[in-house]
């Protein structure tokens, strides 16, 4: 383990393997149980880039563990009730099992 100023480094690289291994196994499960991928929808309103960013990530993500993902992206000026009515869709879409706003 490096050490800064006398202190120990930790490194998340081993523990996030571990994660993402468990996460693609457990997709796997649900498949094979449900004979359908797991699917994460997310929605982003406007354009903000670092948001645009982490969902680009968390899609690619997706994509090497074996998980669905549909992206639903909204305008700035989207009223209230449009993403209200947006995320009520994609909760009554039983193909969908997860929302990440």
């Amino acid at each position: 383990m490096a050490e800064t100023l006398g202190v120990p480094l930790m490194s998340g690289a081993g523990p996030a393997r571990e994660i993402m291994a468990r996460a693609g196994e457990g997709a796997a499960r649900f498949e094979k149980q449900t004979g359908e991928k797991p699917c994460l929808a997310t929605i982003l309103v406007g354009d903000d880039p670092t948001s645009a960013t982490c969902v680009r990530m968390k899609r690619n993500r997706c994509a090497q563990l074996g998980i669905e993902s549909r992206h639903v992206p909204l305008p700035a000026s989207t009223a209230t009730e449009t993403l209200v009515n947006a995320i009520g869709a994609l909760a009554d879409d039983p193909a969908v099992h997860g929302i990440l706003l």
